[in-house]
């Protein structure tokens, strides 16, 4: 290991060029706008990691809090500058000249369009993270015109992947779609599939091992007409209203909308006094209280790009049952045992047959398989492993056009790293 580490800094010594200097665009720090925002801001943390990277995390406003939080990830929070009549995230369109961007970082339409801006301004790199199937989606959204909307949705996702120059998928799932998509553009034949890994933060959440009277199952997402079908809601509160002893939280209903959630529900079978019904989580604290309190996560969403709730869930350590058709369904399924989470069905029978048989194990019996699935995925799907190979990845956009020292420097720190055992 000595020689390994030698090797590497004296190769950096004597190069004594600069870092890479990645730009990533978000809507914010922290996580109260939804999954998009915790991956973006995941992502950044492991890549900042790399001492050969110099990330800005460039947003429409933020605290002094999160500047600092961020700081001591090595990463620099940017605020855009203000212009009358512009939307919040319209301004990530304008970054300022310093610092330099070598790379900007896009997440679908509502952080990739800018990006197209910043690299025809900065000469730089752009690489492209989709999160989302807009046109699958479309096929089971409520609001006027799903498909057809859906379908314009998908066509600029898919032209913005297009432009750019590098793509990343969230997931098996999506990137098996998008290569698809993607075909007839010869510099995309392959999307890099990011899977995210195990949420660190959630590990030290101890369940209770007590066993309790009441199932509590818990689901997650927003319960509006536009989402309800989308997200199966209704197969998880019919699901639940055929069990006995067996209660339902639902957690993400906006302000003004309680009661139609509440109403949506009952419209299952559910009793009123088998159900609760609260607020978006928006405290990363919060949510680990909440994931003491209830017995098991379900995610029996009819379609999924990925399904982020489910992995925080398995993170804390509570017993999941998720959709086969998502990409945390698909990638649970490559684990030994994990198919045993995931369910191939729409039916609410199959799900509550499902929820019954994890119920009527002893506690502790189902505690010690969900630790056994967690380590099983925390191996296979290590946020370190892959942003070391991102990072590679994108370091040949710049060794075809500039440097090849680059991809040497960046590979000699992946070996020193891996030598170091920082896995």
């Amino acid at each position: 290991m000595a020689s390994v580490s030698q090797e590497y800094q004296g190769h950096n010594q004597a190069d004594g060029s600069g870092k890479v200097k990645v730009t990533i665009l978000a809507s914010e720090w922290g996580s109260s706008k939804g999954g998009l925002s915790t991956i973006n801001r995941k992502l950044a943390i492991h890549l900042a990691k790399f001492s050969e990277v110099e990330i800005t995390f460039f947003v429409p406003q933020c605290s002094e809090g999160d500047k600092k939080e961020a700081l001591g990830h090595n990463i620099n929070i940017v605020e855009a500058k203000k212009f009358i009549a512009y939307e919040d995230l319209e301004l990530l369109s304008f970054p300022p000249d310093d610092p330099q961007i070598e790379v900007v970082i896009g997440h679908g339409v509502k952080l990739g369009r800018q990006a197209q801006v910043i690299r025809e301004r900065h000469k730089c790199k752009w690489v492209q993270v989709v999160h989302t199937d807009p046109e699958e989606l479309g096929m089971f959204k409520s609001y006027p015109d799903p498909i057809s909307k859906g379908e314009e949705k998908h066509n600029i996702e898919v032209k913005l992947c297009e432009k750019a120059d590098f793509v990343v998928a969230i997931g098996p799932k999506l990137a098996e779609s998008f290569h698809r998509y993607l075909q007839s553009c010869e510099q995309h034949h392959t999307i890099f599939d990011f899977t995210p890994g195990i949420f660190e933060e959630f590990l030290t959440v101890k369940q209770d091992p007590d066993e309790r009277k009441h199932c509590s199952v818990l689901v997650f997402g927003r319960g509006d007409a536009e989402d309800f079908q989308l997200k199966g809601f209704d197969i998880a509160g019919k699901a639940v209203a055929s069990l006995a002893d067996t209660h339902l939280v639902f957690v993400g209903a906006a302000d003004g909308e309680y009661q139609e959630i509440k109403q949506s529900f009952l419209e299952c079978d559910l009793q009123a006094s088998c159900l609760k019904v609260r607020g978006y989580v928006k405290c990363r604290e919060r949510l680990m209280e909440l994931f003491c309190e209830v017995d098991l996560v379900v995610m029996p969403s009819r379609t999924d790009g990925f399904g982020l709730t489910g992995l925080e869930a398995l993170s804390a350590g509570l017993p999941v049952l998720v959709s086969k058709n998502s990409g945390f369904g698909e990638s649970l399924s490559k684990l030994p045992f994990g198919s045993s989470f995931v369910i191939d069905s729409e039916k609410p029978e199959v799900w509550a047959a499902a929820i019954k048989n994890i119920w009527d194990k002893e506690k502790q019996s189902r505690l010690e398989e969900v630790q056994i699935l967690r380590s099983s995925y925390e191996r296979k799907y290590s946020w370190t492993k892959q942003s070391d190979a991102l990072l590679v990845k994108i370091s040949t956009l710049f060794v075809l056009v500039f440097d090849f020292k680059l991809i040497v420097r960046l590979s000699l720190e992946l070996v020193h790293r891996q030598a170091l055992g920082q896995q």
